[in-house]
């Protein structure tokens, strides 16, 4: 199984970085303006949502909650046909400062999630910080969100919510 370790740090209180990573009812700019829809306890579906629910980009299962430290849980592109992988969210403070380290593992080889991930996760983890430091999202990421947002109607019947958790949430042997 291969493993892929991202980290970054934010200046600001651990809390701070795991409300806006947890956050809910507003988009997420740092995740491609997707929608969070989690409940924060083990067994718990989450989703990565357009804002009107009816397409769902990424999903999987709260594993593990320790907050403001530690969200782990299963993560599956919709649209790909791939394996449940692991996602582990570490998050230590120093000195105002939270290094916030993303362990993504359990990829079954050099899949196209594990390349969509490679380059993802560091630019995810550059807006959170973005976003969390100066409080707002560079426009950019705001217009390219809304544009994907726009084209949903254009995305594979996977996509849509209610084929997406049809799917398994697991990684095998989990």
């Amino acid at each position: 199984m291969i493993e892929r370790v991202f980290s970054i740090d934010i200046r600001a209180g651990v809390q701070r970085v795991w409300d806006e990573i947890t956050r809910q009812g507003s988009p997420h700019h740092a995740m491609f303006g997707t929608y969070l829809h989690m409940e924060l306890r083990p067994g718990a579906v989450f989703t990565y949502r357009n804002k009107g629910g009816t397409h769902t980009f990424v999903l999987g299962e709260v594993l593990e909650v320790a907050p403001p430290s530690r969200l782990v849980h299963t993560f599956r592109f919709s649209m790909e046909k791939d394996a449940p992988t692991l996602v582990e969210w570490s998050l230590r403070e120093k000195d105002g400062v939270t290094r916030v380290t993303v362990t993504h593992s359990r990829f079954e080889g050099e899949t196209r999630t594990y390349k969509s991930v490679s380059t993802s996760w560091p630019a995810i983890l550059g807006l959170y910080k973005t976003i969390i430091e100066t409080g707002r999202a560079p426009a950019g990421a705001r217009f390219k969100n809304g544009m994907m947002m726009a084209m949903c109607f254009m995305l594979p019947k996977s996509a849509r919510t209610d084929n997406a958790v049809k799917e398994p949430l697991r990684p095998a042997g989990m």
